[in-house]
């Protein structure tokens, strides 16, 4: 599990949640970009980020279910568990959440904080 990793990345502590909150897909899935936030609770703000994945060669999508708002807008999806492999196509990221899981086998792996 890389969570400890990410908050690292983040300079955050490690005691809260991450949220996946977006997935697009760009240059027809050659880059892959998540938009996230890490809430580590009080006093700490939440931390909104962007998880990049360049170069992508294979990305395999798994649905667990299809949750819907009433308002019919998309609820985020916790992070339950992450394992972010190793660039240039070497490991493939691994990333489980409570709604689906993905693995990709990218060149590049970027995270950059938006907030």
């Amino acid at each position: 599990m890389d969570k400890p990793k990410l908050c690292d990345l983040l300079g955050a502590r490690y005691y809260g949640t991450f949220w996946v909150r977006d997935v697009r897909m760009q240059d027809w899935g050659s880059d892959l970009v998540l938009d996230c936030s890490y809430e580590p609770g009080e006093p700490d703000a939440p931390i909104p980020f962007r998880l990049t994945l360049h170069d992508c060669r294979e990305i395999q999508w798994r649905v667990y279910a299809h949750l819907k708002h009433p308002e019919d807008t998309t609820l985020p999806a916790e992070l339950v568990n992450v394992a972010l492999g190793a660039g240039n196509h070497h490991k493939p990221l691994n990333l489980l959440t409570d709604s689906f899981g993905l693995t990709v086998l990218y060149g590049e792996l970027q995270v950059l904080k938006t907030g």
